[in-house]
C-alpha cells in the first residue's frame, strides 16, 4: 500500500510541476563537438515570452544529457533564473518521415498482398469446378470419341492456365512477404526509437515585457564517439606517399543530428580528470600463518579511490573534393573543425569524415628473407609523419591502384621513420639453395663439425633498377661447448649479439646477382644439437 502511495505522489509532484510551464519550443543542432568518447551538443532556439517569469521547455532532447554539462545563454531583454533537466518517459513521440513513409509503404503493399490473394482464390474455385465437372453426359449416355477429345482438351489447356497463373501469383507473393516483413523489422527498429524517452531542458526566465529571445545552449552526451584511421596511397617507388586521416564516428544519443557542423576532438572528457595520489607504502617481514584464530597479518592502508567525475561542457569523403579542415592545438587535445556538414543518425551506420591529406617523402626499398619467404617485399620508408598529430589507428595501403593490406600507425613509437610493406613483388625471383658438395660433417677427435653451405640468387625482371636488403642468418648459442664460426659472408654484415647477417644490394634491370653464406658448427660428437 505504501508503494502505491508513493507512485502517486510522485505522479502527481510530476504533474504539477509540468503545469508551471509555460511555453515550449522546439530547437535546432547548430554544431556537435565529438571527442574520442562522447559529445558535446549545440543547439540554438528561438522564444517569444510574455512579461514576468515562464518556464520555456527544451523538447525532443536526448535522455542521457549529463545535467552538470548544461549550459545555457542567450540574447534578448530577459534574465535566465534557473536551468534545469528532466527525462519524459509518457509524452507521444512524433513519427519521423522516415517511419511515415515506411508505413505508407505497409499500407501500399498490403493492398496489393490483398488482391493477390483474391486472385489466387478465384484460381483455386475455377479449378475446383473444373474438377467437379469431369464426368461428361449422363449415367446411362455414353459420349462420342470426338466430343471427349474436345473435353479433355479443354480440361487440360484450362486446368494448364489456371496452374500457371498460380505458380506466377504464389511467386509474387512470397517476394511481397519477404518485402513487407523487412519493412515491418525496420518499423519496429524505429518504433523501438520512437518509444525511448527523450529529455527536456527547462529554462526559467524573466522579463519586464514582452519579448523574443534567443537562446543557445549545449550540453554533453556519453554515447558517442569517433576512431581515427587512414589511408596510404602510393603511385610509384620514385612518387610520394599520400596519407589521408579519416574518422569513423558513431553516436546512439537518441537524437539524430542532420546536417550539422562537426568538430573533432582529441580529447576525452569521460577519463577521470582527478590526479591519482600516492600513499604511504609499509612493508614488513613475511609471517607464516599457522592459526587463523591466533595470528593475523599487519597491512597499510588501501588506496585512495578516484573521486567521481564531473563534466563540464564548453560554449566556446569525399575523396574527389578539397578537404577543408581547421586544425587548433589546445593545452590538452587538438580539435579538427570540418567545413562540411555531416548527418550521424542515432543507431545508425558509422559515418566516414576526412580529416587531412598529406604528401610525405618516401623512400622505396625491398626486402627479402629469404630462409622464410622468397617474396621480395616493397618496403615504403616514410618521413615526416610525426609532425602530423596522428593518433594510432589502422590504416589501409594501396599501392599503384591496388589494395595491399593493412598496417598500424602508432605514433607513440620514437622512431622517426615510418615503415611500411606495401605488397609483394613477383618480379623480384629470388632463390636460397643449399650447396650439398660444399656442405659436409666431419668428426675429428671427441668432437664433430657440421658445415652449411648456402646460395641466396637474385634476379630483377622490372624495367628499372632498385634497391633491395636481403637477410638471413647463423645460429647462436650460449653454451660453452658449442663453437660456431662464420665462414662466408659475400660482403654481408654479421651482427654478432642477434646471430643476423644483412646485405644491401643495388640490381640493374634484367641483372642477376648471387651472394654465399657459409659457417660452421662444432660441438661434442656424443652431444645432439637440437633447431640445427
Amino acid at each position: 500500500m505504501k508503494k502505491s502511495i508513493y507512485l502517486l505522489l510522485l505522479l502527481f509532484s510530476a504533474q504539477s510541476k509540468a503545469e508551471n510551464v509555460k511555453s515550449f519550443s522546439s530547437s535546432d543542432i547548430s554544431a556537435v563537438k565529438i571527442f574520442l568518447s562522447g559529445a558535446q551538443v549545440i543547439r540554438t532556439a528561438k522564444v517569444s515570452i510574455e512579461k514576468g517569469e515562464t518556464e520555456v521547455a527544451l523538447e525532443n532532447l536526448s535522455s542521457q544529457i549529463d545535467p552538470q554539462s548544461i549550459i545555457v545563454s542567450g540574447t534578448g531583454d530577459a534574465l535566465i533564473k534557473g536551468v534545469n533537466f528532466t527525462i519524459d518517459y509518457l509524452k507521444d513521440k512524433k513519427k519521423s518521415p522516415e517511419l511515415q513513409r515506411l508505413q505508407d509503404s505497409i499500407t501500399v503493399l498490403q493492398l496489393n498482398m490483398d488482391k493477390l490473394n483474391v486472385n489466387i482464390s478465384v484460381l483455386n474455385d475455377e479449378l475446383s469446378l473444373l474438377a467437379s465437372n469431369k464426368n461428361v453426359g449422363g449415367s446411362n449416355t455414353g459420349v462420342s470419341a470426338d466430343n471427349l477429345m474436345k473435353v479433355a482438351d479443354f480440361f487440360r489447356k484450362r486446368s494448364t492456365e489456371l496452374k500457371t497463373e498460380l505458380i506466377d501469383y504464389n511467386s509474387n507473393k512470397l517476394k511481397l512477404t519477404e518485402k513487407i516483413l523487412k519493412i515491418n523489422n525496420q518499423i519496429d527498429e524505429l518504433n523501438g526509437r520512437l518509444n525511448q524517452p527523450f529529455g527536456t531542458i527547462i529554462v526559467t526566465l524573466n522579463t519586464d515585457q514582452k519579448t523574443l529571445v534567443n537562446l543557445s545552449f549545449s550540453y554533453f552526451v556519453p554515447s558517442a564517439s569517433w576512431t581515427p584511421f587512414y589511408e596510404l596511397h602510393g603511385k610509384g617507388i620514385k612518387d610520394n606517399v599520400e596519407l589521408i586521416y579519416k574518422a569513423s564516428v558513431q553516436q546512439t544519443s537518441g537524437e539524430n543530428w542532420n546536417n550539422v557542423s562537426l568538430t573533432l576532438s582529441t580529447g576525452n572528457p569521460q577519463l577521470s580528470n582527478t590526479k591519482p595520489s600516492i600513499n604511504p607504502w609499509f612493508i614488513d617481514f613475511y609471517v607464516q600463518r599457522q592459526n587463523l584464530g591466533s595470528m593475523r597479518e599487519n597491512s597499510g592502508p588501501a588506496p585512495a579511490a578516484f573521486e567521481t567525475m564531473t563534466v563540464q561542457g564548453a560554449m566556446k569523403d569525399d575523396q574527389l573534393k578539397t578537404v577543408d579542415v581547421e586544425m587548433s592545438e589546445n593545452a590538452v587535445s587538438n580539435d579538427f573543425e570540418i567545413k562540411q556538414t555531416y548527418s550521424i543518425q542515432s543507431g545508425g551506420k558509422d559515418v566516414t569524415v576526412t580529416i587531412d591529406k598529406h604528401n610525405l617523402p618516401a623512400i622505396f626499398n625491398y626486402y627479402v628473407a629469404p630462409k622464410i619467404d622468397k617474396t621480395a617485399f616493397l618496403i615504403a620508408s616514410i618521413t615526416g609523419w610525426e609532425q602530423l598529430s596522428l593518433l594510432a589507428g589502422e590504416a589501409n595501403i594501396y599501392f599503384e591502384n591496388s589494395y595491399v593490406g593493412k598496417s598500424y600507425i602508432n605514433p607513440a613509437s620514437t622512431e622517426d621513420t615510418l615503415k611500411l610493406s606495401m605488397g609483394r613483388d613477383p618480379r623480384i625471383v629470388v632463390k636460397r639453395e643449399k650447396i650439398q658438395d660444399l656442405s659436409s660433417v666431419k668428426f675429428i677427435g671427441a668432437n664433430i663439425t657440421k658445415k652449411f653451405v648456402y646460395d641466396i640468387s637474385i634476379r630483377n625482371t622490372r624495367t628499372e633498377s632498385i634497391s633491395l636488403l636481403i637477410e638471413d642468418q647463423i645460429p647462436l648459442t650460449k653454451n660453452e661447448s658449442i663453437k660456431i664460426s662464420m665462414d662466408e659472408l659475400s660482403g654481408g654484415t654479421l651482427n654478432v649479439e642477434t646471430g643476423k647477417i644483412q646485405w644491401n644490394l643495388d640490381i640493374k634491370p634484367n641483372e642477376n646477382k648471387k651472394i654465399r653464406i657459409g659457417y660452421s658448427v662444432k660441438y661434442p660428437k656424443e652431444k645432439t644439437i637440437s633447431g640445427l
